[in-house]
């Protein structure tokens, strides 16, 4: 070898001898050692993974839908394509610290600079998923009151829970309410909301001095048609509007008064009262309401919900209101073929100067109290301040006596439904009136002689809520025969059940309709006959009937416009509602000589006896 070639290595040699060891780059985020074993604790910083203490809590999933607890304890829900780094930050809000702790982003030198959002929403979408379908109208609860799952009355005011004692305890009035953080309890979430009013601190005694008999005096102020019946109803009203969400039936209420009779001045009562507990409108739709409750349970007071020429708004209120009593599911379609569901807890007060055509089971669902004309000009004194503080105080009450409910409102239902003659729809109403005002008033469930004294005041054949109510076959038939037809006789145009008069031989006269033969021959042009059978005869069913047909246009005609009503090739809704008459039977007769499937009703159910005397039609 040369010395030029042993130099060269030499020099190389040299070079490898005294260079030092350069030690590559850490790693950008190291990945977290595995677990040893299947009880090791699993990093929070691994993919996929949420930490214990995450101040955001998943609820679960529903179709394309998540569902969070988010840092504020507020409902959130997001699709899977909106776990963005903003939205996930939205979600953590005041504790951000959080996503830079668990899952941070870090430069060459190990220094935390920023947070990884792609690992946060695999652990959040992947926690919410193993949580399970969950159902956000049936679990959910807003602001308002409800019902524990072992029979407590929680209020939820909003930024917190306060809870009555159980059932049958011992109720102890001298505690100050204890408040705990909205969120998770049961089956049941209770998301935060804005802060709605509270129940006072301090324990409320009955007797004189307490918030029932305060408000009660104010209300009797007003002049009422039933005195202070209608007072006491209404102090009911209020304080059943205070625990709505947590009663099996939420009554109705309708104040009907005219011009000068205090129902704008009572409306600023009630608000007052209730404040920020109160949804109170003057002019909104279902949609409109159903939006702003949301979630919640607080009642609804709507102002001059009047008739109209025109009554479907109305009518849609008012089925929201019915709906809302008994707590039903209402189901509206929505964008991209996704339903939404609403389930209304809310007492409803209603006030006009005149009350609007209603269902008999819409009536049969509230206490109505007619307002007259005030005898003073003054208004009761009383401001905001001091309502509002009443209202905390009547909220204690209602919290206070809570553990007594049931025992009070099942000894005023019973002594209504056997002592007063109220079925089962007005001893829930009247009976859940009366059990929430004895909160406020008493301390002790009502003794007999107080039970008695309301059955007296409320029996059912007095009330004009009740009074009036009869079955749907009743309205139709007594629609049909107060119908005038196109048929003149002597210049004038007469009823139906003038027509069958005349048809049965108790014609009268001075109408003259032409006999029997030509009132059976206009009838039958409308689908309708007067029948004979007498006993031992041929013809049965035995005994006299009026029949009705089953599909025909001429009683078509007289029924369009109604719920009875029929469409072209289908059966008349009328035959429904008549085979439901006492004795009714189905046959098969010629009208005008054209034969048709029939209903035939007793001939007393369709012109009672009063109206069949001679010498008269009582039309």
């Amino acid at each position: 070898m040369s010395d030029a070639e042993d130099s060269g290595i030499a020099a190389v040699r040299s070079v490898m001898d005294n260079a030092r060891e350069i030690m590559p780059p850490a790693p950008e985020d190291p990945p977290p050692a595995e677990p040893e074993g299947p009880n090791q604790p699993v990093n929070p910083r691994r993919k996929g993974r949420l930490p214990d203490d995450c101040p955001v809590k998943p609820l679960g999933i529903n179709g394309g839908y998540y569902y969070y607890l988010d840092a504020s304890r507020q409902l959130r829900e997001l699709k899977a394509r909106e776990h963005g780094r903003l939205d996930i930050q939205g979600l953590f809000g005041m504790e951000i610290d959080e996503l830079y702790t668990h899952w941070p982003r870090h430069d060459r030198s190990g220094a935390v600079t920023g947070w990884r959002p792609e690992q946060a929403a695999e652990a959040l979408m992947e926690a919410a998923a193993k949580r399970g379908v969950w159902n956000v109208m049936g679990r959910t609860r807003g602001p308002g009151a409800w019902l524990s799952e072992t029979g407590e009355l929680v209020f939820h005011v909003g930024d917190g829970l306060i809870r009555s004692r159980p059932p049958g305890e011992v109720i102890a009035t001298h505690t100050r309410p204890e408040i705990e953080a909205p969120g998770p309890d049961g089956k049941y979430v209770y998301p935060a909301a804005a802060a709605q009013p509270r129940p006072c601190d301090q324990a409320v005694a009955a007797g004189d001095a307490g918030p029932g008999p305060e408000l009660l005096a104010l209300l009797s102020t007003w002049n009422w048609k039933r005195g202070d019946t209608d007072a006491q109803l209404l102090l009911g009203w209020v304080a059943a509007a205070i625990v709505g969400g947590a009663l099996d039936w939420r009554p109705l209420a309708w104040v009907t008064g005219d011009a000068a009779s205090g129902k704008s001045t009572l409306h600023k009562l009630i608000g007052w009262v209730l404040g920020e507990g109160l949804v109170s409108v003057a002019d909104a739709t279902p949609a409109g309401i159903w939006q702003k409750l949301g979630h919640a349970s607080l009642p609804v007071a709507f102002d001059e919900l009047e008739a109209e020429e025109d009554n479907r708004r109305v009518n849609k209120v008012v089925e929201l209101a019915r709906l809302a009593a008994s707590g039903s599911l209402m189901l509206r379609g929505g964008a991209d073929h996704v339903g939404s569901e609403f389930v209304a807890r809310s007492c409803f007060l209603f006030s006009s100067i005149l009350i609007p055509p209603l269902q008999s089971q819409d009536r049969s669902r509230m206490a109505i109290m007619d307002l007259q004309r005030l005898d003073a000009t003054d208004p009761p004194k009383m401001d905001a301040k001091s309502m509002g503080a009443l209202g905390a105080r009547l909220r204690r009450r209602m919290l206070d006596q809570w553990p007594r409910f049931a025992e009070t409102l099942d000894a005023y239902r019973q002594e209504l439904a056997v002592n007063a003659g109220h079925g089962g729809r007005g001893a829930d109403v009247f009976g859940t009136l009366l059990a929430c005002a004895d909160l406020v008033l008493d301390d002790h469930p009502p003794d007999s002689e107080v039970l008695k004294g309301w059955a007296d005041k409320l029996k059912a054949a007095a009330l004009a809520e009740t009074r009036d109510a009869v079955s749907n076959h009743d309205y139709l038939i007594d629609h049909l025969r107060t119908s005038v037809l196109d048929a003149y006789r002597d210049g004038t145009k007469t009823t139906v059940g003038a027509f069958i008069l005349e048809a049965s031989g108790r014609g009268s006269e001075q109408i003259g309709l032409g006999g029997a033969s030509k009132a059976q021959e206009v009838l039958g042009t409308y689908g309708m006959r007067y029948v004979l059978n007498p006993a031992g005869g041929r013809a049965k069913p035995e005994g006299e009937w009026v029949a009705f047909a089953n599909s025909h246009n001429g009683l078509a005609g007289l029924l369009r416009d109604t719920i009875w009503s029929k469409r072209a090739g289908t059966t008349g809704v009328w035959v429904q509602a008549l085979e439901r008459v006492q004795g009714a039977q189905r046959g098969n007769l010629r009208f005008a000589g054209v034969a048709s499937r029939c209903v035939l009703v007793p001939y007393d159910q369709v012109i009672p006896p009063a109206q069949s005397d001679e010498g008269g039609d009582g039309f």
